[in-house]
């Protein structure tokens, strides 16, 4: 985790109504993204608030792989990044919902 140090520094150094502003963006941000899955998923999804919980998983996934084992790839930084935020909620979302209709 020494690795995401800035993301962590740069949330720290805000204050109190920019860190109130952040997370209420987050917060907001990954509830309409488990509705959106919801909606897109219909019958095999997990329902608007897991898929939110999900979907948070996958972004804190992506972003520790990103910054643990992708370090060498600062020139396409903003690129690889913004690809693994949104590919891993995805498809980590994609493997259990698919996994729930096949497998239980």
């Amino acid at each position: 985790m020494a690795a995401m140090a800035p993301l962590f520094k740069t949330i720290g150094t805000l204050g109190g109504f920019e860190l109130a502003c952040f997370w209420l963006a987050a917060f907001v941000v990954f509830i309409l993204t488990g509705f959106a899955l919801d909606y897109l998923l219909g019958r095999q999804g997990f329902g608007p608030y897991v898929n939110s919980v999900l979907a948070l998983i996958g972004v804190g996934l992506a972003l520790y792989a990103r910054y643990n084992y992708l370090l060498p790839y600062l020139r396409y930084d903003p690129y690889l990044t913004c690809g693994l935020v949104v590919a891993t909620p995805a498809l980590l979302i994609l493997i259990l919902s698919f996994m729930r209709t096949r497998v239980f």
